[in-house]
């Protein structure tokens, strides 16, 4: 039952952050898991279908990705999930939500974080793109101006505990390669990507 919505997932955002959850728990299910699948089952009935439209738009130069984080989300392990959405004008190409690997101490960590995985996604689409010969510019978008911070800096700084293997993100918006803007969190559609979907939304 997992297996089908996280094929359905790929297609459906709305339902990203739940199949992640229910995905973490199938080596050892418990009763509160079964629970869950069963209110997973009962979104999806009263919800079975959803329509994603790509409108016919103009060329576009710029590659679009919204990042957020919940930090310490998961009250079992404190670990937090990244939410992300590439778009390209107004086409949603591809959205995740993933459990961050390490446990962040902070909430500009837990963003940064994030920021990192939607970076790697960007390079992945840029990469496809230039296959088919098309050039484009790349862009992230974040709520989290302490996130933004450590991304625009050099090196560690004072935030000594981050993990090393994410700093390439600063190189690649040092050289210009992936800009970096603000944008209210109210705004930030990577935000639906790291909460469960109420039966009211």
């Amino acid at each position: 039952l997992v297996a089908r919505g996280n094929f359905l997932a790929q297609d459906r955002s709305d339902i990203r952050f739940a199949v992640k959850e229910l995905s973490r728990r199938m080596a050892k299910p418990r009763v509160r898991d079964v629970a869950s699948l069963k209110r997973f089952a009962r979104y999806l009935a009263l919800r079975p279908r959803l329509v994603t439209k790509y409108c016919k738009q103009g060329p576009l130069r710029t590659v679009v990705g919204w990042s957020d984080s919940d930090w310490a989300g998961c009250p079992e392990t404190r670990k937090s999930t990244s939410g992300g959405v590439i778009m390209i004008g107004s086409h949603v190409i591809r959205t995740w939500s993933t459990t961050q690997s390490v446990i962040a101490t902070s909430s500009g960590e837990a963003e940064f974080y994030a920021m990192v995985k939607t970076g790697s996604q960007l390079l992945g689409i840029r990469a496809m793109l230039a296959d088919m010969g098309m050039e484009a510019k790349l862009q992230i978008l974040t709520d989290a101006s302490a996130a933004q911070g450590i991304a625009a800096r050099r090196g560690l700084g004072q935030v000594r505990h981050i993990e090393v293997n994410t700093l390439w993100l600063q190189d690649q918006i040092n050289k210009g390669k992936i800009n970096v803007e603000k944008v209210k969190g109210t705004s930030n559609l990577a935000d639906a990507l790291t909460k469960h979907t109420s039966t009211a939304d």
